[in-house]
């Protein structure tokens, strides 16, 4: 409920400045604070505001001279009594400065002192207004963003619409998946979250209108072919017409194999992944959601066969995390796999049902393998691929440009120069930058680009690449002449677990800027005359980094490293984790194996939630849907990080009731009648009526004579109508505790 509290006092903070006073009223003997304030490069910044506030009770101080000068340094003068003590400062930039602001920095003063160089980090700005399934704006909404590196949920300041609907976000420059969730006060109807993913936020990215759609409920059960339930099946959601994934919380199955998930109506395809181990094989189902919601009754998964190996390069060396692709000899249609990646010893195992399968290997880019399709291979029952051979890969890189500007969503394409088919590829679409970078067998291709629907962009096509060894293009749609592209970095290096360092040799002097990229997701922008980066959020997992430079909106040939920066250190895992409903939220208990935690992670359905002190040992969380959901809990001490413990719980929910305020006595219309039902029960010893809350016509929480008066004064003096839910049967937008059956 944060956001709600920062909605609801984003006003008063606005009227309620720190106050001010002249230089010359300061009393003689003030303390007087110095600095400068600087940007990442060093760079002194002008005009910003500073605030000074109480340790203790967070009161703001009396102070002149707050704002920075053109170099950024400042002389502040504290015109009030002050005693020696920690004190917080602020430092504000404006609302559309790509800064972020120091807030609440704890100083330790006993008299004038310097503070010295404070350094404001860089920021990108994420702007947008979100509307409802009727255009309507939603204020109240919520976003969240999840860095698309980590999976690590990442708490900014602003996240959320206001009044008008719109909201203006400072995040961290790179790529964030942005979720939208509707709250009760945003509108109360039934609104499905919506994730963008891949938003690449630089400077000011404006998203535009944001549009949720009205939730339907869809529910249905899945057995296995003994007819038992599947418990903690998956459910995944995507619309046919846009492609876009269904944002569905709480989708796993129940014990019992039910799951019920609140989706928009329309053509849909559902994906049902069951369980990690199971030999089950994934559903895949289209099915159309009407406005009233869909029970898809049972839903029966089926067994498979396991196909299973073991993948290598040409050095005899095991290749570790391949994802695999299984399509139908006969259709080319890809089937639904789940656990479908090798492990760290390069060995997989997928459940298929049984046929003839091409099924194709997809290695990281930075392992140098090229992917490799094993064709007609006929699945009968569990079979063995022995040891599976990469072959080396020659590297296709570039940019995509439409008159200079980078085309983003175009789709890379070889083709056999004799026959004329399509070579197999992935990831051959390109990223916000126009830039792709994919692997194949050497030899002569034709090449073909497809821009992104809808853009007006010609196709563009080239026979005979010489794609024998590696080969960086720039491609310009517009038939411009692009400059030429950049040298890649060479002698790239990786080394020194924990904060991993890299280091590199640029292959030319006029870079504008270099882009690290770590698990094939973007990191973080440096400057082009870097030459090495510490990584100090590295992940504790094998890791694999490209350095990419970039020149005139021209990407250079990635350079690869990899690192295995998994612990080296064992910290014991909590011990004792119980994990169970508390009402509308869920109650996780545990017993810390260590004194010495330093943090304490906690995880929700494989995503990180949230960080707590190393001494908690339980938390509460509120405000679940129904459904079955996994949690988590990771210890932290010297660094390294425990193996995690984690539990289920299957929340129930009651479902609120669907009323029409002012329908009385219950016949779904509301009349003479309703008003009549309201004085019976007052006054005349009536029948209690199952649903109080539809005689609460002003919605007063109370049933009285004036429920009663307001309902007549509607019906015949045009008066004002019930309150909400009316004149459609809908639920309280204002929970109360009259009973409603």
């Amino acid at each position: 409920m944060r956001f709600f509290l920062i909605f609801a006092t984003s006003i008063f903070l606005i009227s309620a400045a720190a106050p001010t006073c002249v230089h010359s009223q300061c009393p003689p003997g003030s303390w007087v604070l110095t600095g400068q304030v600087v940007d990442e490069a060093g760079n002194g910044i002008s005009g910003l505001d500073l605030d000074l506030a109480s340790g203790t009770t967070g009161l703001a101080l009396l102070v002149s001279g707050d704002v920075t000068l053109a170099d950024g340094t400042f002389s502040m003068t504290i015109c009030q009594v002050t005693t020696p003590g920690t004190y917080l400062l602020s430092v504000n930039p404006q609302l559309d400065e790509l800064l972020f602001p120091i807030e609440d920095l704890p100083v330790s003063l006993s008299g004038s002192t310097s503070l010295g160089v404070l350094t404001l980090d860089t920021a990108a700005i994420i702007t947008g207004r979100v509307i409802g399934e009727n255009f309507e704006i939603l204020p109240a909404v919520d976003l969240d963003f999840t860095d698309a590196v980590t999976g690590a949920v990442q708490v900014f300041s602003g996240d959320y619409t206001i009044v008008d609907g719109t909201f203006s976000t400072k995040v961290v420059p790179g790529f964030w998946d942005v979720q939208f969730t509707a709250s009760p006060l945003s509108t109360p109807l039934q609104m499905v979250p919506r994730e963008l993913r891949d938003v690449l936020a630089t400077t000011v990215t404006d998203l535009g209108d944001v549009r949720l759609r009205q939730g339907r409920f869809l529910t249905g059960t899945v057995l296995n072919p003994a007819g038992s339930p599947v418990f903690n099946a998956d459910l995944d959601a995507r619309d046919l017409i846009t492609g876009e994934k269904i944002v569905t919380p709480g989708d796993n199955t129940n014990s019992s194999g039910v799951f019920g998930v609140w989706v928009p109506e329309g053509d849909l395809e559902i994906e049902i992944d069951p369980p990690n181990g199971s030999t089950l094989v994934p559903l895949l189902q289209d099915i159309n959601v009407p406005t009233t919601g869909v029970d898809l009754g049972i839903l029966t998964m089926v067994e498979g066969v396991a196909v299973s190996g073991v993948v290598i390069d040409g050095a005899q060396s095991v290749v570790p995390g391949v994802d695999l692709d299984f399509l139908i000899s006969a259709s080319g249609v890809e089937i639904p796999t789940a656990d479908d990646n090798a492990n760290s010893s390069g060995q997989f195992s997928v459940q298929v049902v049984p046929d003839t399968y091409d099924i194709a290997f997809r290695p990281s880019f930075i392992t140098g393998l090229a992917p490799l399709v094993l064709p007609s291979v006929s699945v009968a029952t569990n079979t063995d691929l022995g040891t599976v051979l990469l072959p080396d890969g020659a590297a296709l890189t570039g940019t995509i440009l439409a008159g200079g500007v980078p085309v983003a969503g175009a789709e890379i394409e070889l083709l056999n120069p004799g026959t004329g088919s399509l070579i197999y590829l992935f990831g051959n679409d390109t990223d916000g930058l126009g830039a792709f970078a994919i692997r194949q067998t050497p030899g002569i291709y034709d090449l073909r680009v497809i821009p992104p629907i809808g853009s007006g962009f010609p196709i563009y096509e080239e026979a005979a690449i010489d794609l024998t060894a590696d080969l960086n293009l720039s491609i310009d749609l517009l038939g411009g002449p692009p400059p030429t592209p950049p040298n890649p970095v060479t002698a790239f290096d990786c080394c020194c677990p924990g904060d991993v360092v890299l280091q590199w040799t640029n292959g030319d002097d006029d870079y504008d800027l270099i882009q690290i990229l770590r698990q094939g997701t973007f990191l973080t922008n440096l400057p082009g005359t870097s030459t090495g980066f510490v990584d100090v959020s590295a992940p504790p997992a094998f890791l694999e980094y490209l350095v990419i430079p970039i020149r005139n909106s021209l990407t250079g040939a990635p350079a690869g490293c990899t690192v295995d920066n998994s612990p080296t250190q064992t910290t014991p895992p909590v011990e004792n984790l119980v994990c169970e409903q508390s009402g509308s939220g869920v109650t996780l208990s545990w017993t810390n194996a260590s004194a010495t935690y330093e943090e304490i992670q906690l995880y929700q359905d494989g995503v990180f939630l949230s960080t707590l002190s190393g001494a908690a040992t339980s938390i509460f969380i509120d405000g679940l849907s129904a459904g079955i959901y996994q949690w988590e809990i990771i210890a932290v001490e010297g660094g390294s990080v425990s193996t995690g413990e984690s539990c289920n719980v299957d929340v129930v929910v009651s479902p609120d009731p669907v009323f029409i305020r002012g329908n009385a006595n219950g016949d779904a219309s509301v009349n003479v009648a309703d008003a009549i039902t309201i004085l019976e029960y007052l006054f005349s010893g009536g029948a209690t009526p199952d649903c109080l809350s539809a005689l609460d016509v002003n919605d007063s929480s109370a049933v009285n004579i004036a429920d009663s008066i307001h309902l007549l004064g509607f019906l015949f003096s045009g008066g004002i109508p019930p309150e909400l839910p009316y004149p459609n049967p809908g639920v309280d937008p204002t929970p109360d505790t009259l009973p409603c059956n």
